[in-house]
């Protein structure tokens, strides 16, 4: 029975003490601010017996946001639809606890149907279908007051999430392709796939208060920083190219066609008078430049200043970055070359997709040398002994 009993050990929340602070202060002045306003215009007794369940929304809203639970659709509908069920069904068999045992079983199967599912909702309900006075006057017109209340606590975790930098609610999950292909990301193919995780969820059983998404997410990021642990520290630094060829906005495209030629090169990362990177161009862009339909063609092509055309956003990367990072952005993001900043923000480097299989290839002749090496041992040890 030791087994069982230690299932009943309280699990760590591991919060951070500046996100206990956070959510703490946030759920409170949620839930004050609907009860007031609801005190406002409906009165303090029905105030006062929706606090609770209010209070319990503000709570999912600002402490745990990214659960599927506190969404914006779960505390509209869920408490809402609740507060009509209770006045419906208080009216049909009387306020009695039998009345509020089968408003509340109504509640949770449309919840489920109507995918708004809130706990607090089941509050709303028994409190409602039980009745009194107040409740008994409004009738259906109950829904209003708890409209009221959740419409303020969720403008107000809208506000409040986003100003304290936790996004709210959940942005859409990214596209699975920047290509608009079906295929998984390069770094995905070899992992587990959307189809494994669906099976998981489905092996395991029961409610999971977690989007699919954002488990995914979780998994993968865990993968990568079990990935970052066995490439050991490599960074930018250690393999990026140092010797760069650099042009200036006023650099014309015939000079740039001849930097790339002599040192065969397929990207120039573009500089300031004070050597701040300010663009990067591409072949790809050179040729878009002197293609027959470009405005930027007419005249001669050739003189054509590179600060016409040079990309001017920039993805760049620090020198301290690790591998695995780069691996995401060379291979997912679709990007071909990557500059690399030191601290201050000064260009020491570039990175392209044949650095980065370079260096992948020399982490894997080094590991399948360390491994021959450690059999090798091995079987010198067997055959000694």
């Amino acid at each position: 029975m030791l087994p069982w009993f230690k299932r009943f050990k309280p699990i760590a929340v591991k919060a951070p003490p500046r996100e206990l602070v956070r959510a703490t202060l946030g759920a409170c002045l949620g839930m004050v601010a609907s009860v007031l306003a609801c005190t406002h215009f409906y009165g303090l007794e029905i105030a006062l017996r929706i606090a609770a369940p209010i209070g319990a929304s503000a709570l999912l809203l600002f402490a745990v946001s990214s659960s599927p639970l506190a969404q914006p659709w779960s505390i509209i509908g869920g408490n809402v639809v609740a507060a009509g069920i209770g006045a419906l069904v208080g009216q049909w068999i009387d306020h009695t606890l039998v009345a509020a045992a089968v408003a509340m079983a109504l509640t949770i199967v449309t919840m489920f149907s109507l995918r708004c599912l809130h706990p607090p909702g089941i509050a709303v309900v028994v409190a409602v279908s039980l009745g009194g006075p107040a409740f008994q006057q409004l009738g259906l017109h109950v829904m209003l007051p708890v409209a009221l209340c959740s419409l303020i606590v969720l403008a107000g975790a809208l506000v409040y999430n986003n100003l304290t930098r936790l996004p709210y609610p959940k942005p859409p999950a990214p596209a699975a392709n920047p290509h608009n292909t079906r295929d998984p990301l390069p770094s995905q193919r070899a992992g587990f796939t959307t189809a494994d995780l669906e099976l998981a969820m489905k092996e395991f059983g029961g409610f999971v208060d977690i989007t699919r998404d954002d488990l995914e997410a979780l998994v993968r990021q865990t993968e990568r920083h079990a990935l970052s642990r066995s490439m050991g520290a490599i960074t930018a630094a250690q393999i990026m190219s140092r010797d760069l060829q650099v042009a200036h906005p006023d650099t014309t495209l015939q000079q740039a066609w001849s930097l790339l030629e002599s040192h065969h090169l397929k990207a120039l990362p573009i500089l300031d008078e004070a050597r701040h990177l300010v663009g990067i161009v591409t072949l790809a862009d050179l040729f878009k430049a002197i293609e027959p339909g470009s405005t930027k063609a007419l005249g001669n092509p050739g003189e054509i200043p590179l600060g016409q055309f040079m990309t001017r956003h920039v993805k760049c990367v620090r020198d301290t970055t690790h591998i695995v990072e780069l691996v995401s952005l060379l291979s997912d993001k679709g990007l071909h070359y990557l500059p690399v900043l030191d601290e201050p923000g000064n260009l020491v480097g570039i990175i392209s997709q044949t650095d980065l299989i370079a260096a992948l290839y020399q982490r894997w002749l080094k590991n399948v040398l360390a491994h021959r090496e450690a059999a090798n041992q091995r079987s010198s040890e067997e055959n000694a002994a």
